[in-house]
């Protein structure tokens, strides 16, 4: 009896590195390294990026298998993001990604549609014609994805089209601002994955584009508010899914 234990164990421990190793793909292509900075940089865009979900354990060795390093660097920047609120850390279980409640979630919509709203805002005075085709070559590779139905890659391409936005502001203080938003927003985004939602709202991004191009601040912030306001809702749906499943 216990051989099998141990056996289902290994198991279990080998499926869910494989699973980690999966989504972790596209954090893994980041430029590597092994110190603490480099570390605590790929996870930090993994979280933002929904390569985990609300309740998922971080474990310590199977992040080394994933990075390739030592335990030091990784326990590091687990503590880091634990303090950013990325993380929390329980006595039971671990460090683990924080599960979305639903005044949890009003509260990020409401001071994410504030502070990226204004950020959008600012980009339509300052963005540059390289950066609108760089932002509609993201946009086609998402529509590309959408009509192909493949959900890879699909959620790292939204976030790039956001920051890209969001740095045409030319505001180094908002920057750290909304990336601690998305740390809190990201796992939760998974949602946008399932099969009912998946492509839902990336039409404000060709809101966004137009609002650009035409310097109308305003109207760029609204298609913006727009997407974050819907993408809330059905993370929100997907909350009572989970809730009457329970029941």
């Amino acid at each position: 009896m216990a051989k099998k234990i141990q056996a289902e164990r290994q198991r279990r421990s080998v499926k869910a590195q494989a699973s980690l190793a999966k989504r972790m793909g596209r954090a893994r292509r980041v430029p590597h390294g092994s110190t603490h900075e480099d570390i605590y940089q790929r996870l930090k865009r993994a979280i933002m990026s929904a390569r985990f979900i609300p309740g998922e354990r971080l474990v310590v060795s199977q992040l080394e298998k994933t990075f390739g390093t030592s335990a030091m660097p990784i326990r590091e920047a687990l503590r880091r993001l634990v303090a950013e609120q990325a993380l929390e850390n329980s006595p039971n279980r671990g460090v683990q990604v924080p599960l979305m409640t639903a005044s949890r979630l009003a509260d990020l919509r409401r001071v994410r549609c504030e502070i990226e709203g204004l950020a959008t805002e600012w980009a339509a005075a300052h963005i540059t014609a390289e950066e609108l085709e760089e932002l509609q070559a993201i946009q086609d590779r998402i529509n590309s994805l959408v009509a192909a139905h493949i959900t890879q890659d699909y959620l790292d391409l939204n976030m790039q089209f956001h920051f890209t936005m969001y740095r045409a502001a030319r505001s180094p203080l908002l920057m750290p601002i909304i990336e601690s938003l998305w740390l809190q927003a990201g796992p939760s985004l998974n949602a946008m994955r399932m099969t009912p939602y998946f492509g839902i709202g990336i039409d404000h991004h060709d809101e966004n584009l137009k609002a650009l191009r035409k310097r109308d601040g305003k109207a760029a912030r609204a298609g913006l508010e727009h997407e974050i306001t819907e993408a809330a809702d059905i993370i929100l749906a997907s909350l009572d899914r989970i809730d009457d499943r329970r029941d």
